[in-house]
């Protein structure tokens, strides 16, 4: 039986009968190491979020609305509801959870809202699922004016 192949289109079991096959830019092993006096350097820029309202700078690179001084509010996903959490936990999430996190805000004598939706690495589909459907409620709810983050 012959079988015609395109140039540069032979199969893997076609080059098993050749000892010396070379395909153009084939490598050997790894490849060439690269030394690190020749790799780009990143600099290490130590990050504190306490910084943020402290700097306007800063604050407007990273898009923060205000001092943070806003009213929060945080709710947990259990189930298909949204729970109330306590707010001396404020700041603590799990992998395993998802969030929804609501913040009001004045900010040069208007009120605004954004509302934030935490999805934890180890969060279940259904709870992902849920945190979205959720978020989408809530912003519903509210008149469709807060932004979501």
């Amino acid at each position: 039986q012959i079988q015609v192949l395109p140039e540069s289109g032979e199969t893997p079991l076609f080059k098993q009968f050749f000892k010396n096959w070379r395909d153009r830019d084939q490598t050997e092993g790894l490849g060439q190491p690269h030394v690190s006096g020749h790799v780009a350097k990143i600099e290490q820029v130590p990050f504190d979020a306490a910084t943020l309202h402290s700097s306007k700078a800063m604050a407007a690179q990273h898009g923060m609305e205000d001092d943070g001084s806003g009213k929060k509010q945080i709710w947990r996903i259990e189930g298909s509801e949204k729970v109330p959490v306590d707010p001396a936990t404020y700041g603590q999430f799990y992998g395993g959870d998802s969030y929804i996190i609501l913040y009001d805000y004045q900010h040069d004598g208007k009120r605004g809202q954004i509302i934030y939706t935490w999805q934890g690495a180890d969060s279940t589909q259904d709870e992902i699922a849920t945190s979205a459907f959720l978020t989408v409620q809530l912003d519903e709810e509210l008149g469709g004016s807060p932004v979501q983050v």
